[in-house]
């Protein structure tokens, strides 16, 4: 039976757009592998869900695997996983409910979680209710500092503009609490333990706020260590690992292809 691939985009925006960022590797999934089906899923607020803290997150993760299973032509079969940055998190999540039905994770520009800490994200939202929204964009700004965005975060800082004033920073900070600040987050023991699939990691170079040591740790989170890897991508920002450039009048898109590479070998592996 072939596999489904499941993909699920950064936070910070909503599932249009969402969808949107993952179009270039889905596209390319879907081309290379007509076999495959490609779903993209979202993140609490989009199913309605706005509790905090971890009790609701095994609530969540049920919601993605009904939506996964929800198409007939879908229900039951092998998945692949592919996690940007917080989208790493449910896709962890998914491997670890759903155990040998994944047959690969692909994980990007996001930290591995420590044993033994409480979830990054369970971190980023205390910092955020003591930090409010400026603290909020800041980090927001870090993560993908384009120049219209490096100029409203001054704006704002410097008491020049209103948040409430810029309809588009406004919706920005009301979505960033939901996924941020306001949010669920997996309880570390309960919600990754007993993901057995292999890893394939990887960390754009140029990407400040991941560090390969931390993008290393992934492997301690499956059974499958010893065929888990982290690979980088030359040149990737936070944001642009996922696009296809021209590069000497040539498209590249280095990630997506290692991917496409990589899907080959575990599909032959499983034949």
């Amino acid at each position: 039976t072939a596999p489904v691939f499941v993909g699920w985009y950064s936070g910070g925006f909503r599932k249009e757009r969402g969808a949107e960022l993952l179009k270039p590797l889905m596209t390319a999934v879907s081309k290379q592998y007509n076999q495959i089906d490609t779903l993209v899923l979202h993140f609490p607020n989009e199913y309605g869900m706005f509790e905090e803290g971890s009790d609701p997150w095994p609530a969540y993760v049920d919601k993605l695997v009904e939506e996964i299973d929800s198409d007939p032509t879908r229900t039951g079969r092998p998945l692949l996983l592919f996690g940007h940055s917080r989208g790493c998190t449910p896709a962890m999540s998914v491997a670890a409910r759903l155990g040998s039905r994944v047959w690969k994770i692909y994980l990007c520009a996001s930290n591995a979680p420590e044993h033994g800490k409480p979830s990054p994200f369970q971190a980023l939202s205390e910092t955020f209710k003591e930090q409010g929204d400026l603290g909020m964009l800041g980090w927001f700004v870090s993560l993908d500092p384009n120049p219209m965005m490096v100029a409203i975060y001054e704006q704002v800082k410097d008491g020049t503009m209103k948040i409430e004033s810029n309809e588009f920073v406004n919706d920005m900070l009301t979505l960033m609490r939901a996924q941020y600040k306001d949010a669920m987050f997996p309880d570390m023991t309960r919600d990754f333990e007993g993901i057995c699939a292999p890893i394939l990691g990887f960390r754009p170079d140029q990407d400040v706020t991941v560090k390969r040591l931390d993008m290393e740790r992934w492997k301690e989170w499956t059974t499958a260590r010893d065929q888990s890897r982290i690979r980088t991508v030359v040149n990737g920002t936070h944001m642009n690992c996922l696009s296809v450039q021209m590069i000497d009048g040539q498209e590249e898109a280095g990630m997506i292809n290692e991917i496409l590479k990589d899907i080959g070998k575990v599909i032959a592996e499983h034949a």
